[in-house]
């Protein structure tokens, strides 16, 4: 059988692949650029340059179409040829590093795809213009780069949003938010990069450094809350886990790794995971939560009431918190069947012996009718917005109550 990925070189001005020619290959440039062109009207036109540790050639290989551009060595040029024949192997088969990358080769076909469906359906008249072009082809792997340099470069930081307990009215525990602040200042919302960071496998190393900053702050967070609140329990921290961090048992061998050495105690970490995983592939879901179970944390089902909310699967996996989505919270008292929705799951929470912590919280008379119905824990901007590690600090030393 064929290796996976091999590494080429190509001396400058070398043509890489012509127009017309069968895709079979990917390429991730290691060393070197590349420049990318089409012909346009008989002339060739450069649309792009890439550099070290852009990806290029996906979209032929999904299904051996013929090129749509030309790829030339500007200079002496390393690259990670990625073969077609890996995408005819189950992704169960490969190893993690392949999984990403087939991941973000079949993601930027099909967000593609859909893209220049919409030129064709009134985006733009006849023939997409160059600009067009451009846009769409290359949007995602500049965004893509900024994120991966802005890991590099320390613009990720974690946020923490206290949750409340509702019976005592102090903090219980905290959960961790990643936000992006770009170097020129601007900041980018978590709707925008989270979603891409999934689809193109790098929510893995975003989820590994949120954890271990999370785990590292929580310590910080238990002394100082531990000096106003000496007789109870430390706040436990609350962590987000992408289905995708989970699609490999051997990530979780990361994430015990990141709890054995943060010094944290596994009993104060919380791990957040997303109905999705649990019904897409429940067997596989089985095994990676029990594994994770094992490491002595509690799992929480986050933003249920908005997925699949398959209630089938509730007792089928090692869940101890099930958390309320805030869109049912904030209209409680606006409408009654968002009430009915919340008292409902409520109520089979506590049927299960599971903890319950209500998002969304905006007003006191809703932590009120939540402790009403059972919730032992609430978050929200009624008691905090999410807030810096030094506010947080601040925070939870001031014995502050709700």
């Amino acid at each position: 059988m064929p290796e996976t990925v091999f590494s080429r070189r190509y001396a400058a001005d070398e043509v890489i692949f012509r127009t017309g020619d069968r895709g079979r290959n990917a390429y991730i440039i290691e060393a070197g650029r590349v420049e990318v062109s089409i012909e346009r009207k008989g002339e060739n036109v450069v649309i792009a340059e890439l550099g070290v540790g852009e990806i290029f050639g996906e979209m032929s290989m999904i299904d051996d179409a013929p090129r749509s551009a030309s790829v030339t060595a500007l200079e002496d040029t390393e690259v990670v040829v990625i073969q077609r024949w890996r995408l005819m192997q189950p992704l169960e088969s490969a190893d993690p590093m392949m999984n990403l990358l087939l991941r973000v080769v079949l993601a930027r076909f099909r967000d593609a795809q859909r893209q220049l469906s919409g030129i064709k359906n009134g985006i733009s008249s006849g023939d997409p213009s160059l600009e067009e072009i451009r846009r769409l082809a290359f949007k995602r792997i500049n965004t893509e780069r900024d994120m991966r340099q802005a890991l590099e470069n320390g613009e990720f930081e974690m946020h923490y949003q206290p949750i409340v307990s509702l019976d005592g009215g102090h903090v219980a525990g905290f959960e961790a938010l990643m936000r992006w602040q770009k170097a020129d200042g601007t900041f980018v919302s978590p709707g925008e990069f989270i979603p891409l960071a999934e689809q193109t496998g790098m929510i893995v190393e975003l989820g590994r450094f949120a954890l271990e900053v999370g785990l590292r702050d929580q310590q910080l967070l238990a002394a100082a809350f531990a000096s106003a609140f000496p007789d109870l329990a430390a706040p436990f921290m609350s962590v987000n886990v992408s289905g995708l961090q989970l699609s490999e048992l051997s990530e979780i061998d990361h994430i015990a790794r990141i709890i054995d050495e943060s010094g944290a105690e596994p009993a104060d970490v919380k791990l957040e995971i997303t109905e999705t995983l649990m019904v897409e592939n429940p067997d596989h879901a089985a095994d990676a939560l029990h594994k994770l179970k094992a490491l002595g944390v509690s799992i929480a089902i986050d933003d249920f009431g908005t997925g699949y909310s398959s209630l089938s699967y509730l007792h089928q996996f090692p869940l101890d918190t099930l958390k309320i989505d805030r869109a049912f919270v904030i209209n409680m008292d606006k409408a009654e069947n968002s009430r009915r929705i919340v008292q409902s799951i409520a109520s089979l929470a506590l049927a299960l012996e599971m903890n319950i912590v209500a998002e969304g919280i905006e007003e006191a008379v809703q932590m009120a009718d939540l402790k009403e119905l059972g919730c032992q824990y609430g978050q929200g901007f009624h008691m905090s917005k999410p807030l810096p590690v030094e506010k947080a600090l601040e925070l939870a030393a001031s014995g502050t109550t709700w």
